[in-house]
């Protein structure tokens, strides 16, 4: 890619990935908050939070050899469209009334599945879109914009869900992923060239590669489990 031009496209998608990533985090803290308050329990608190932890951990040695290869864009485009439906759906069952304690921990899964496909997508994505010289800052960049959401996501499900209904937040969250969606719809991301000969043989070794290296080093799954939260 131009030297010139990779930044516009890259700072663009990027930019709708993390409205679409503030609105996941606000929505899913607010769906945690919500069965909190309406339960009063520890363990259905504790319930949800491993609903949102352990699809990305376990799914992502998996699902990180497989995105690699895969159309990114598109990877990006599903995961994102299936969040949004769910958090559509969810919203429409709390609109008509219809909603029952176990439809909110299916969906809590269900958007973690999404994120399990989707974040692994865009860390692969942004190795095309960026100049090796520039990756470093870049990985810098998203580091601490990545930590500032961890905060102002909580914070700001906190606030939106203290003045208006659960409905509201998750069309709220729809409405975010449908700019990242349409942002991809008109940009493209370059896939890396695969020989497919080789194909099978290199996803079965990544992914024996990827549990070898967590096993290994045992203090890396607390890590990811404190990164997927």
């Amino acid at each position: 890619m131009p030297e010139k031009r990779w930044a516009p496209r890259f700072f663009t998608i990027w930019t709708g990935q993390m409205i679409s990533r503030l609105g996941s985090r606000a929505g899913g803290f607010a769906l945690v908050w919500w069965l909190t308050q309406e339960t009063g329990s520890a363990q259905v608190l504790a319930t949800a939070t491993l609903g949102l932890i352990l699809p990305t951990v376990l799914l992502g040695p998996l699902v990180g050899a497989y995105v690699d290869r895969w159309n990114r864009r598109l990877t990006i485009i599903v995961s994102d469209t299936g969040i949004a439906l769910a958090s559509l759906l969810l919203a429409y069952l709390f609109w008509t009334g219809n909603m029952e304690m176990w439809h909110v921990y299916g969906i809590i899964i269900v958007r973690a599945i999404g994120d399990a496909f989707h974040l692994p997508a865009i860390g692969a994505s942004t190795t095309m879109l960026v100049p090796p010289q520039h990756l470093t800052r870049i990985a810098g960049l998203n580091q601490s914009v990545g930590g500032a959401m961890q905060v102002a996501g909580p914070m700001l499900g906190a606030l939106l869900i203290s003045v208006m209904p659960v409905h509201s937040i998750m069309l709220m969250d729809v409405g975010t992923a449908a700019i990242a969606v349409i942002v991809l719809l008109f940009l493209r991301i370059p896939q890396p060239i695969v020989d497919p000969s080789s194909e099978r043989e290199s996803i079965l070794v990544s992914i024996q590669m990827g549990f070898r290296f967590v096993c290994k080093h045992r203090g890396l799954l607390h890590i990811m489990l404190i990164a997927s939260f």
